[in-house]
């Protein structure tokens, strides 16, 4: 049974798109940088599938509702990459990256022709949560990959090769040098790094704990003060050119009418169905 199969059984009515070949996988394409915010328009929105190992499917459900960003927190023990919150203190018990994520990707990624969505023109994010220490585990992240390789899009020998899938590294990030000439990952920043020119190549998400800037918790109106920082934050980072989100965001609808109100770029959610059908109201009332 292919991805496809297994996503009809889980929704279904998953209609599935036409056939399209990728023709610039593994390709070389243009030497500069075409930044990760050019591809979307004002009123485009990310998806950002938070800790999406614990949804009732994980991977699946957040690829049949077309989401563009899922998230996996990762531990490095032992050499292997557990995925789960917190440590995990049963190992046998606990997902692995490989086969929780990548094998799985990389089958769904076949299935569609060489692309994660056929019908969207946005990017997609496999986002690396890393829960242990950075360094030891971002090396282990990139002998994981190395099979997948050509899944990912990356720097090598200075030029940029194509990929359907561009991985994220959060949670305990490596250091990386931005004019490395061979490089496989992007960093999620944070927004006290922001206003220090931090290369968009190499960050192009700044990301942020929401309760960190407003009290708000959706319940009654917004205070008119935290709604002015909102759309400042929002509006600092992209001057930027860079995309913004913030975690622990209340999976309410007056908290994402406020974020789409913003122009934020990316809402994280764990209520992945209520917020697609929370975008679909949206579209058919324009």
């Amino acid at each position: 049974m292919n991805c496809i199969q297994r996503i009809k059984l889980y929704t279904g009515a998953l209609t599935i798109c036409s056939m399209l070949s990728l023709v610039t996988t593994g390709a070389v394409i243009a030497q500069h940088w075409q930044p990760v915010r050019a591809q979307k328009t004002p009123e485009q929105v990310y998806i950002w599938s938070h800790n999406d190992y614990e949804q009732d499917l994980p991977l699946f459900k957040a690829l049949s509702l077309g989401v563009q960003m899922i998230e996996a927190d990762i531990h490095l023990i032992d050499n292997k990459l557990y995925v789960a919150h917190d440590h995990p203190s049963d190992l046998l018990n606990t997902p692995v990256l490989e086969e929780m994520y990548l094998t799985p990707l990389s089958n769904w990624i076949d299935d569609q022709g060489g692309v994660v969505h056929p019908d969207s023109d946005l990017d997609f994010f496999l986002v690396i949560d890393v829960k242990t220490d950075a360094e030891a585990t971002y090396e282990a992240i990139l002998d994981e990959i190395e099979p997948y390789r050509k899944l990912f899009f990356r720097l090598e020998d200075r030029e940029w090769v194509d990929g359907p899938v561009k991985l994220l590294i959060s949670g305990n990030r490596p250091q990386i040098n931005p004019e490395t000439n061979n490089r496989i990952a992007f960093i999620d920043g944070r927004i006290r790094d922001s206003g220090y020119g931090l290369d968009t190549r190499l960050y192009p998400i700044i990301s942020d704990h929401w309760f960190t800037w407003f009290s708000w918790d959706g319940d009654g109106q917004m205070p008119e003060e935290e709604r002015q920082r909102l759309h400042t934050l929002v509006a600092q980072v992209q001057q930027e050119g860079k995309l913004i989100r913030f975690w622990a965001t209340p999976d309410k609808k007056t908290v994402w009418d406020e974020l789409m109100k913003a122009n934020i770029d990316i809402i994280n959610v764990d209520d992945l169905k209520g917020m697609t059908n929370y975008l679909n109201s949206r579209a058919g009332e324009n």
